[in-house]
């Protein structure tokens, strides 16, 4: 089940939804036990998809695709889609987050995987501890650290325990890779990448400050803070809006 309002980006699909839209979605998979792929959208995603055939597909069978980064919604917005109420960002550390306390306010299952051994050790006490995620059933809390031989047996044993909500922390694209090889075994889960949402969620990297979150310059702050990822958003940013921008000049031309 997709959205009704689904927008076009570089040819990928995107939802036009905002933060609560977006979780009602998430509460109506699990009302109806419906296995689901959320995908948080952003323009390194779709350059890299435009490379990778099988990211491509990921993305396009994906059950919901929001708007994470703040180029996305950009080329939304140009390109006339947003409709009569706009469109706006919905990132993926927030929508994760509120599935997770809405998982608790359900008393739902809910198993993490990825990430740093000591990350996922505090993520789970603070889950456990803390009074807005009361009445969560946390099933597994499994790092990305496995063993690669043993991998398939430890995710049967996790599908095993029926989650409600899968939250995997494992970067892009090696976490929607990971999604797809083993949704099947997950047959009414939520599954969400959420690339490094918990070293965010126990402190361990430290979130842009509100004024950058809006004016949508969290990239800007996070390349501030760990500048080798200047290389890689040098060869995607620039690529996306150039791409965007293109497209845009084709389509008022009345070309394609």
């Amino acid at each position: 089940m997709q959205t009704d309002n689904r927008a076009r980006v570089l040819d990928y699909p995107v939802d036009i939804v905002d933060l609560s839209a977006a979780l009602q979605k998430i509460e109506g998979y699990w009302a109806s036990r419906q296995s689901a792929h959320v995908v948080t959208m952003n323009a390194e995603m779709v350059v890299q998809a435009q490379k990778d055939r099988h990211l491509s597909d990921i993305i396009n069978g994906a059950t919901l695709v929001v708007p994470d980064g703040a180029g996305v919604v950009f080329a939304i917005k140009l390109s006339g889609q947003a409709g009569p109420d706009g469109c706006v960002r919905v990132p993926g550390v927030e929508l994760s987050l509120s599935a997770l306390q809405a998982a608790a306010k359900k008393g739902l299952k809910v198993a993490l995987i990825g990430g740093k051994p000591e990350v996922m050790q505090k993520l789970a006490a603070k889950l456990q501890t803390e009074p807005q995620f009361d009445g969560i059933k946390l099933v597994a809390a499994q790092d990305g650290y496995f063993d690669k031989a043993q991998e398939a047996a430890i995710i049967q044993n996790i599908a095993d325990m029926q989650p409600d909500l899968v939250l995997v922390a494992l970067g892009v694209p090696k976490q929607e890779f990971f999604i797809d090889k083993y949704r099947h075994l997950f047959t009414h889960s939520v599954m969400i990448g959420v690339g490094g949402s918990f070293d965010v969620w126990t402190g361990t990297v430290e979130r842009a400050p509100e004024s950058y979150q809006k004016m949508h310059l969290e990239w800007l702050y996070r390349l501030k803070k760990e500048p080798w990822r200047f290389s890689r958003m040098a060869s995607t940013l620039p690529n996306f809006a150039l791409q965007v921008l293109f497209k845009m000049v084709l389509l008022r031309k009345g070309l394609r």
